[in-house]
């Protein structure tokens, strides 16, 4: 989450080959959230013509929250091919803050969500090394593709190079580069909103409302003034380094990977 990952989804939905999900985020191997709607809804999702399909869920590298992800995705697609975006973890802790703040799932200052579920509910999400473990005690290391944030941002070409190997797709030059962040408009639409249509209501939403409905609504609603999001003080960030401290190199030991702009 906060990783780029709507921006590699549109990547690769201008790939002729490939066919990415009708909803971004399916959230289908998520036994609290799209479980549920069952395969047959799964496999809706896609274009049976394209060779390769493809999703982009977060929530799959949640495990604290969200246990059991890796198993399912094992046993219903064995052979399925994984990326993971990763980012300096104390910057994808706070930029989760704001996205959280703007869905008004934080209500309280920086200074009080200390040991509250949503900080350690952060936290887990940056903690890349426990993450990456749980996929790897189902698939092998070869089938996962680790991609550095700042390469995907900085480099997109080259960082799509790295997929389109990894998936099996053919090469394709990008006519142009593309940024998308959603936390702008959604800062704008009323929390109560927000916390409706991701809750409890959304399988019954992705079973009956469409992508383009929900995005058309998102719009009109993106009218109010915008939530700024309050600033995170350096001791908050500073614990957040220490925590992610130990994780963060091992992360870079089972990667191999250096990941130099990080700050831990």
């Amino acid at each position: 989450m906060r990783c780029a990952t709507t921006t590699l989804y549109d990547y690769l939905a201008r790939h002729p080959d490939i066919s990415m999900s009708r909803e971004k985020e399916t959230d289908f191997f998520v036994a609290e959230k799209s479980l549920s709607l069952g395969p047959d809804w799964y496999r809706g999702q896609f274009d049976p013509a394209r060779k390769l399909w493809g999703e982009a869920s977060p929530n799959y590298t949640k495990g604290r929250d969200f246990p059991g992800v890796p198993a399912r995705i094992k046993a219903f697609c064995p052979d399925v091919r994984l990326i993971y975006v990763a980012r300096d973890p104390v910057a994808r802790a706070v930029s989760q803050y704001g996205h959280s703040w703007s869905m008004g799932l934080i209500k309280d200052r920086p200074d009080h969500f200390y040991d509250s579920h949503e900080y350690h509910h952060i936290l887990d999400a940056s903690r890349y090394a426990a993450q990456l473990g749980l996929y790897l005690d189902h698939f092998a290391p070869e089938a996962i593709l680790v991609l550095d944030f700042d390469e995907l941002v900085s480099t997109p070409q080259s960082a799509l190079d790295k997929v389109h190997a990894h998936i099996g797709a053919r090469p394709m030059k990008l006519e142009a580069a593309v940024r998308s962040n959603d936390t702008a408009g959604l800062s704008r639409i009323p929390p109560s909103v927000l916390r409706l249509t991701s809750g409890p209501l959304r399988p019954l939403m992705l079973r009956f409302v469409g992508r383009p409905v929900r995005q058309f609504v998102k719009r009109v609603l993106s009218v109010g003034p915008q939530r700024l999001v309050p600033v995170l003080p350096e001791h908050v960030t500073e614990r957040m380094r220490d925590a992610l401290a130990a994780d963060a190199a091992e992360f870079r030991r089972l990667t191999g990977m250096t990941f130099p702009r990080w700050v831990v």
